[in-house]
């Protein structure tokens, strides 16, 4: 039996990857990364300076296990390996460093030894191998969109992952069936841009229709999403059906228009805020969150304190908060008046603080209303099952159903991290 440590940087879409790697090895251990194994397999992530950083500690890490177990092989992927090839090579005698585009194949290319690097920007067709099951995960997630091509000023995932393609939607109803008889009830559907997927005239919009036909599958939960990608339609479709979670991850990313245009983003304030508006008229208890960056070259006191505002006025239920990171070859990274590390953590305090108020009056909210909640039960501790609930807000309640079931419970009170 092979022993595999595996680590896995950044995204969902990482995440499933790793899992459809990992189901190619057919008779196989997962040992944790500190352990004696046969092969140290690293995904990477280069969204930021701290992923490529942790990506090359986990590489050397991975190389210092070699040197006392000299039979075990070194094998990088991912967005950090796919733009920096040679900084991966030159850490040491890393024995595989395989692309974005063949990553699924890793079990067959280790055992050919005969393989050439893609340049992913040559990717054409969305690479699909079926699997089973996640890696210690209780949610399957499914990636069923790759790659980009709005090439935003600040952003290095285009490079990485190439242009966008789509899953077959034949594909994807196989694999959605796949993990439904392997026992998962909720999938959450991701990919590097989760709107742009398309198979001919279908949409995502088509995918969850027919995903909603599927016997057994409870939860089907959107990854990240676009705000000029919301289809009227598709939002009518959610709000009508009661296996979508009513959950929204949102690619907001600054509530200063000047600063979305130098983003090169293709949208502005008026329309996230008419969006927010559709969905909260027709599902008045939709958790829906913003990934927010701060400190972008030039923000002013003004365009922070806009977006400060901006987002202070929408009910909205949580912020993911990053300081910007200087990506190298993107237009960003040569704007002058780059921010000073400190003010952006200032900055990025804030809007964590203001974060956390907005969860806790979404929370009090759905108390308040008695907003019937469902997830997957993750764990049993202390005669209480954990569970992410379709509102994303974290739940317990006492059962005795196992890991992997639903539960559904209408909240009474706070706990310490959720709702009870």
């Amino acid at each position: 039996m092979i022993r595999i440590a595996v680590a896995t940087l950044g995204c969902k879409t990482n995440q499933s990857e790793t899992a459809a790697i990992l189901g190619q090895f057919k008779d196989h251990q997962i040992v944790d990364f500190d352990q004696e194994a046969d092969i140290y397999l690293i995904n990477t992530c280069t969204v930021t300076n701290r992923t490529d950083y942790k990506s090359r500690y986990l590489i050397r890490k991975a190389l210092a296990h070699k040197g006392r177990f000299p039979r075990a092989k070194v094998v990088v992927t991912g967005c950090y390996s796919q733009r920096s090839r040679d900084e991966v090579l030159a850490l040491g005698d890393v024995d595989l460093v395989v692309d974005n585009q063949n990553k699924l194949d890793l079990a067959l290319l280790l055992d050919s030894g005969c393989y050439s690097f893609q340049d992913i920007m040559t990717a054409r067709d969305f690479h699909y191998v079926p699997q089973t099951a996640m890696h210690e995960r209780s949610r399957a997630f499914q990636k069923i969109q790759d790659g980009c091509d709005y090439y935003c000023s600040y952003c290095a995932v285009p490079y990485a992952r190439g242009h966008k393609r789509s899953a077959a939607l034949s594909d994807v109803l196989t694999q959605s069936r796949l993990f439904v008889q392997n026992g998962y009830r909720e999938i959450v559907l991701g990919g590097v841009n989760l709107g742009l997927y398309r198979d001919q005239d279908k949409t995502l919009k088509d995918v969850i229709t027919a995903m909603q036909n599927i016997n057994g599958l409870e939860i089907i939960r959107l990854s990240s999403l676009e705000p000029q990608l919301f289809d009227p339609q598709l939002l009518d479709l959610i709000a009508n059906t009661s296996k979508v979670a009513p959950h929204f991850h949102i690619a907001l990313q600054s509530g200063s228009d000047t600063i979305l245009k130098r983003m090169k983003r293709v949208y502005d304030t008026a329309l996230v805020a008419n969006l927010i508006q559709a969905i909260k008229t027709r599902i008045p208890d939709a958790a829906i969150g913003f990934d927010v960056i701060c400190g972008f070259p030039g923000e002013t006191e003004d365009e922070f304190r806009a977006t400060y505002e901006f987002l202070s006025s929408l009910p909205i239920t949580y912020l993911h908060v990053f300081s910007y990171s200087k990506r190298k070859g993107t237009p960003a990274a040569a704007m002058a008046d780059q921010i000073p590390g400190p003010l952006k953590h200032q900055r990025s305090s804030l809007l964590s603080q203001l974060s956390d108020s907005k969860k806790l009056d979404y929370t009090q909210f759905l108390i308040s209303n008695q907003i019937k909640l469902k997830g997957v039960i993750e764990e049993h501790t202390d005669d209480l099952a954990t569970l992410l609930s379709d509102h994303f807000i974290r739940a317990y309640k006492k059962t005795e159903a196992l890991p992997g079931s639903i539960a559904e419970l209408i909240p009474v009170s706070f706990c310490e991290d959720g709702v009870i």
